[in-house]
């Protein structure tokens, strides 16, 4: 269904806004101002025609005597612009359309830098991490490095038992390696800082190319995560223009006014009436709720709608 948001002009009327009285009306119907103003941002960001007004309220508007009821939408669409000019409308339709797009702040800022990122730099990323890890095991005593050849001893000793095959054998390797390291640093410690702190150079290296596969796929999935926010962002941006998307609401709705036949003749068939012309049959919902509110309010609206629409140009 074709988004008209001044469409809930006519469903306030046709809920009951009396205009003829000078007290509030908002009031006067019971209605609260937050069901106003809610009921007006979800007929502009909903595909549905919104309007959550009781009996009571539906039942005055058919009270509204003609010669009343142009006065009647003329009052309302003052109440909604009003609204709708407000930093508090404002705020809800950002809100609004940051939740329909998936926008946040700080992702905005993420993305832009995951698009730039490529697999060198990854690398280099990589590279200087390493660089880091290799000055500080030159900063070790020989003690310390000790200690840390035994966790590795402990860690691959657990490990052996559920490995098979290649993998077994490998780490069965690593370890005896690993042995001879602890032999020599009781011996020759200095010769066994350079040797340990070498291993740790070749096995940051083979986690460094055993890694890049799975680094260059996870960089290609978040370069497309990051295309698709960059996406939502675009159409958020674009929809963020709020004089931009009530133009398009109005003169939709301008247009739809405008191609409704208040002399359509109705027939009766069975226990419902029914157009006698058979094209007006297949008309849009809002086409019909127009063609039942009436030739008055109807044209008063589209009036109201065309001013606006004109207010709003000259903004630009």
């Amino acid at each position: 269904m074709k988004k008209n948001f001044f469409v809930v002009a006519f469903i306030v009327v046709a809920g009951g806004w009396i205009a003829a009285r000078s007290g509030d009306i908002v009031t006067d119907l019971g209605l609260t101002p937050e069901q106003v103003k809610q009921t007006a941002l979800n007929n502009l960001t909903s595909g549905e025609l919104v309007a959550p007004y009781s009996s009571r309220v539906r039942q005055l508007a058919k009270n509204i005597p003609e010669g009343s009821r142009a006065a009647a939408v003329q009052s309302m669409g003052g109440v909604i612009r009003s609204f709708v000019s407000s930093d508090d409308f404002k705020n809800r339709y950002q809100m609004w359309l940051k939740s329909k797009y998936g926008v946040i702040d700080e992702q905005s800022q993420g993305t832009t830098q995951t698009q730039a990122t490529t697999m060198d730099d990854l690398k280099a990323a990589y590279d200087q991490q390493a660089a880091m890890m290799q000055n500080m095991y030159s900063q070790m005593p020989p003690a310390t490095l000790v200690m840390m050849l035994q966790t590795q001893m402990q860690t691959l000793q657990q490990e052996i038992p559920e490995a098979e095959g290649n993998e077994k054998a490998a780490k069965a390797k690593e370890l005896g390696e690993l042995k001879r390291l602890q032999a020599l640093s009781k011996t020759k410690p200095e010769e066994f800082k350079k040797q340990y702190i070498a291993s740790l150079d070749r096995m940051l290296n083979q986690q460094k190319a055993q890694s890049m596969g799975k680094m260059e796929e996870d960089l290609e999935r978040s370069k497309q995560e990051a295309a698709d926010y960059q996406k939502r962002l675009a159409d958020y941006k674009a929809a963020s223009d709020l004089n931009t998307v009530l133009k398009q609401r109005l003169n939709a709705f301008i247009a739809l006014a405008g191609s409704v036949d208040f002399n359509a003749q109705l027939m009766q068939r069975g226990s419902k009436l029914e157009f006698a012309n058979p094209e007006y049959r297949n008309k849009p919902s809002n086409w019909k709720l127009l063609f039942r509110m009436g030739k008055e309010p109807v044209q008063a609206a589209r009036a109201f709608a065309q001013n606006w629409v004109n207010d709003l140009e000259k903004k630009r």
